[in-house]
């Protein structure tokens, strides 16, 4: 969201310089020359190189040498109302900067969302943690909810869901976990935590090493909630309430691709109604 900060002319010349190849530190000169600091200068570069290369693996090209995906890059420059290429559109309703994050509307059909409770309701079991010391999964009392873990295009539902996703955030398909839906009761809350593995503890070693750290999370939520069960960040005094078919996205790591403690967050208790969501982990490298 740096490149919002530039004028669309300098951010259509940044364009096309990260396209030609050029170094970023020739670009961040001119910027800087051009007026702007240097702090927003490395940032927007960093930015408009991510968002290349995102581009270009969807597009099935190899990235250069040397080179890795930090996290997501979304375009909000073009548009409010962005139409995906399998015909849905999806509405862009708040954007923040720090932690990078974005809430859609639309995401989903009312019809996809009912069609994924269903698949999700044949396969539900307590849903776990994962231990920090073993980096195993066992069930916690700070996390009671049911869930139905799915494999990547196990059904073409999710298949589609998946490829709008992966347009929307610039992020290949194979660079994500497979869905995870998730239902809360009453009184069901996943109390405060990061999505992102601790590299300093044993437990995370073991996940770090098959397709990289968490860099993103996208929450898609699956039904109306009459009261309680929304999306909160503690540090930010921030919170999402559930709408049906929309879509929370946060980025786990800052501009850097360091993990950013500022996206604590938590499932605040379900008080009156069952909270349905599903629950995309966008990884570093592509995970298997």
């Amino acid at each position: 969201m740096f490149l919002q900060q530039l004028t669309p002319e300098w951010r259509a010349w940044l364009g096309d310089n990260v396209a030609r190849g050029c170094s970023a530190e020739s670009m961040q000169e001119l910027l800087v020359k051009g007026g702007y600091a240097v702090a927003l200068s490395a940032a927007a570069v960093a930015e408009a190189r991510e968002s290349h290369l995102s581009r270009e693996l969807l597009r099935g090209q190899a990235l250069p040498a040397g080179q890795t995906l930090l996290r997501p890059t979304i375009d909000l420059q073009s548009a409010n109302q962005l139409q995906c290429s399998d015909g849905q559109q999806v509405r862009i309703t708040a954007v923040l900067d720090h932690p990078q994050l974005v809430l859609f509307e639309d995401m989903l059909s009312d019809e996809e969302c009912d069609q994924l409770i269903a698949l999700a309701d044949q396969r539900m079991s307590r849903s776990t943690v994962v231990d920090e010391q073993l980096g195993e999964s066992r069930p916690h009392e700070a996390r009671t909810s049911a869930g139905g873990w799915f494999q990547r295009g196990e059904f073409a539902l999710l298949a589609r869901i998946e490829a709008r996703l992966a347009e929307l955030l610039h992020w290949p398909v194979d660079h994500g976990e497979g869905l995870q839906v998730l239902r809360y009761g009453v009184g069901g809350e996943y109390r405060a935590h990061f999505d992102y593995f601790n590299p300093a503890l044993p437990g995370s070693q073991r996940h770090l090493q098959a397709g990289g750290q968490r860099v993103g999370t996208c929450i898609l939520y699956l039904d109306e909630v009459a009261a309680g069960g929304g999306t909160r960040f503690p540090t930010l005094g921030f919170e999402v309430r559930p709408k049906r078919g929309a879509a929370l996205y946060f980025a786990s790591v800052d501009a850097a691709g360091q993990e950013d403690p500022v996206t604590l967050h938590a499932g605040v208790p379900v008080i009156a109604g069952v909270k349905y969501i599903a629950t995309k982990w966008l990884r570093q490298r592509a995970y298997q």
